[in-house]
């Protein structure tokens, strides 16, 4: 019974003594520490509270601008005087009553009673594409990028917190001095050495673009989302050529640097219609030209709580208590959306004063077309998104140049996003507010441009390159019209023979009107002169120029049981030469999610990964490396230089990640794309392909003593998409030997 006197009453008896003092319960240290640093920090909040009340605390230094986001119209320059000389600044001849005006332009404060934490004039700003309008009232700093890594801003990737004169000064200045220092070769030594240093034997630089040949150029336009709400959709009347905002891309001047020289840090950032391109290349046959783009909008999705009494914005949408920390950057691309969304466009007869001159003297009309539904639109119009236009380069007898347009097409999508978004059985495609970086599909915007019958044979046979750079270019002119949030179904194309399940969600002659007739080309903000070089296998060495390679071509193998297949039209535009490959997206080094580590190994991860899938009875490895998004001073040639050329390609990638927040706050745009143009470029001329991470081992197992002889059951199975088991593994040390 000595077990349960603690638990006995005292009733005004003298207390029993036992072992009670030694049983009592005791607090321990950490957590009397616990409590006290808790208090002090509500103490502290308190204070900074009361203080901001009262104006004493400024308003860097408040406690809700760390949490808080402000895109001021004037941003804070860095460097003084002294380094102005190195760098060029828009605007620095302007009147002085218009200096004056930028220096006192008003800041919308943040607010502490109702609160406040957003900049509205700047989201407005944004919102009605007054950016583009009144550049003029920005003072832009063009300089040259600073060296990749050469600061150790843990925020890198997790937040953009540029100004809109930062936002137009990091594409200007990547424009003139391109998007990496290492590809400045103009003067600079170490930089062309480094550029050298980062290119295999397939990829050195011999030729490239002459200075007469067409440049890349972007022409931006502004858009006016105001205008959205009106029915129906009114004629842009910033479609004028005389309203766009050009960008020229000089350092865009070789075919098989192509994916490292084009620009990421890209116009896009001002015209939020036109695609953000990773990769282009044209397919195998030469039947189109194929763009890896990807969505814009997700680089800006972080998100926090709504804070008690914070007063948002009319412009700002909140969701389940959650805001986004940029919400004029994620609004202002929301046109990012659209561009996954079909559209259908009817041709018309209008009056055309643009006539251009063809190679053998003949007159080729620009065609003109207005929104339709879907009843109204014309075959190849059904389910498009962009006007395709194509142009040619020569050289006469006297060597002048010339520049003729020799066709048009409409784009094709590589599949409905709007159909997966069904199947999957999800709401919305996409979402007016933007909380949608879970629906992973539409990330990666993946579409084609049909090219004229006539330059197909000519570009299969690599014959539209001359010295490593294109003679054939393509405009790609988006369609712009507002972003659905309608139920996938309520506009499916016909094909599906889908009918709304609720009437009038989306009706187009409501939405768009009958006589919406689009902007000529010239009016419309676009991608021009893009270089349509030669099919992947030969832009790359894998094989020479003009070969045929139905004389590399496998046996076909029959397919014997199809019990776990579905029937579905297979789209084979390569022939196949190999069995199986790898595609991997590797870096020298690297930061994990959420910048938590820097992974210096990348190196030894990648030799040991290559050996190892030799061995195990891979055709080809292509490696897209990832280094350059990191550093200047590595890369991973050194090690792909150990192994054949003709087991493994290194495709120099060196764009960065947008968003390395974790889940799906995250955008990994620069793997997505990565993974996208290693499947499109070089999965048709395989059976299998598999992407992989360098951590991650397919291993042949039981009778299989090669992933060859894997690929070769899984074809008499008639197989075409195969799962692996995925699980953490040590060697077995008493079977090596």
């Amino acid at each position: 019974m000595a077990a349960s006197t603690n638990s006995i009453k005292n009733n005004g008896h003298a207390p029993i003594q036992n072992n009670t003092k030694k049983k009592r319960p005791t607090i321990k240290l950490t957590c009397v520490g616990s409590i006290l640093l808790g208090m002090y920090a509500l103490f502290l909040y308190a204070v900074l509270v009361t203080f901001e009340k009262h104006g004493v605390v400024n308003d860097e230094t408040s406690v809700h601008s760390m949490v808080s986001f402000r895109w001021s119209g004037a941003s804070k320059r860095l460097g003084g005087k002294n380094g102005e000389s190195n760098d060029k600044i828009m605007n620095n001849n302007s009147p002085p009553q218009q200096q004056q005006q930028q220096q006192k332009q008003p800041q919308i404060s943040k607010k502490t009673g109702d609160k406040v934490l957003f900049d509205v004039e700047e989201i407005s700003t944004l919102l009605t594409g007054s950016m583009l309008k009144n550049i003029s009232r920005y003072e832009i700093r063009i300089q040259r990028p600073p060296p990749v890594g050469s600061d150790n801003n843990q925020e890198e990737g997790l937040r953009d917190r540029r100004s809109i004169s930062d936002v137009i000064s990091t594409v200007l200045s990547a424009a003139q001095y391109g998007d990496r220092q290492y590809d400045d070769n103009a003067g600079d030594t170490q930089g062309q050495q480094s550029s050298n240093n980062h290119s295999n034997n397939n990829n050195n630089i011999e030729g490239g673009r002459k200075d007469d040949m067409p440049i890349l150029t972007a022409y931006c336009e502004s858009v006016n989302q105001t205008q959205w709400n009106t029915k129906p959709l009114p004629i842009r009347d910033t479609a004028s050529s005389t309203h766009l905002f050009p960008i020229q891309y000089p350092h865009v001047q070789s075919c098989r640097a192509l994916p490292s020289q084009w620009p990421i840090d890209t116009p896009t950032d001002l015209d939020p219609f036109l695609p953000w391109i990773h990769d282009v290349f044209p397919r195998p046959d030469g039947s189109a030209v194929v763009f890896v783009a990807q969505n814009r909008r997700r680089c800006f999705n972080g998100q926090r709580t709504v804070r008690a009494n914070e007063a948002l914005p009319e412009e700002v949408v909140s969701h389940k208590g959650y805001v986004h920390w940029e919400p004029g950057k994620n609004y202002f691309m929301r046109p990012q959306a659209s561009l996954f969304q079909h559209v259908p466009v009817k041709k018309i007869n209008a009056d055309n004063d643009n006539g251009n001159d063809l190679d053998d003297g003949k007159e080729v009309e620009e065609p003109r077309y207005r929104l339709a539904s879907h009843e109204e639109a014309d075959q190849d119009g059904m389910e498009t998104r962009f006007l395709c236009r194509f142009k040619k380069f020569h050289r006469d007898d006297e060597n002048n140049p010339h520049l003729s347009i020799v066709g048009y097409s409409l784009s094709q999508f590589e599949l409905d996003y709007d159909y997966h978004t069904y199947r999957k059985g999800y709401l919305r495609t996409h979402s007016e507010a933007g909380y949608d970086n879970h629906v992973i599909w539409t990330s990666q915007l993946l579409f084609q441009c049909p090219i004229p019958p006539e330059y197909r044979d000519w570009v299969a046979k690599g014959d539209s390159v001359e010295e490593d750079y294109a003679t054939l270019y393509v405009d790609v002119i988006p369609i712009r019209t507002p972003p659905r949030y309608t139920p996938p179904r309520e506009f499916f194309p016909p094909r599906y023979n889908f009918k709304a399940e609720l009437e009038g969600l989306f009706i187009p002659d409501v939405e768009w009107g009958r006589e919406h007739i689009l902007p000529k080309i010239e009016d419309s903000g676009r991608w021009e002169n893009i270089p349509v070089c030669m099919p992947s296998l030969m832009t790359h060495g894998i094989v020479p120029k003009g070969m045929d390679l139905e004389l590399l071509a496998l046996p076909n193998v029959k397919r014997t049981d199809k019990r776990r297949t579905v029937d579905v039209p297979m789209k084979e535009a390569g022939t196949k030469i190999h069995k199986i490959i790898a595609c991997t997206w590797a870096s020298a080094t690297f930061k994990t999610r959420g910048n938590r580590a820097q992974v210096g190994d990348g190196k030894r991860r990648l030799k040991e990964w290559l050996e190892f899938n030799i061995l195990a009875g891979f055709d080809h490895v292509y490696v897209y490396d990832n280094s350059g998004a990191f550093t200047n001073q590595d890369s991973l040639a050194d090690i792909i230089d150990l192994f054949p050329p003709e087991k493994v390609t290194r495709i120099d990638w060196p764009c960065k990640i947008c968003s390395n927040r974790d889940g799906n706050e995250g955008e990994r745009s620069s793997q997505y794309a990565a993974e996208s143009s290693c499947r499109l470029r070089f999965g048709s001329h395989a059976k299998w392909l598999g992407s992989f991470d360098t951590d991650e081992y397919l291993i042949p197992m039981g009778d299989f003593t090669s992933m060859g002889d894997v690929s070769e059951y899984l074809d008499r199975k008639g197989m075409y998409i195969a799962e692996f088991k995925s699980s953490p593994a040590k060697p077995r040390f008493d079977l090596l030997e």
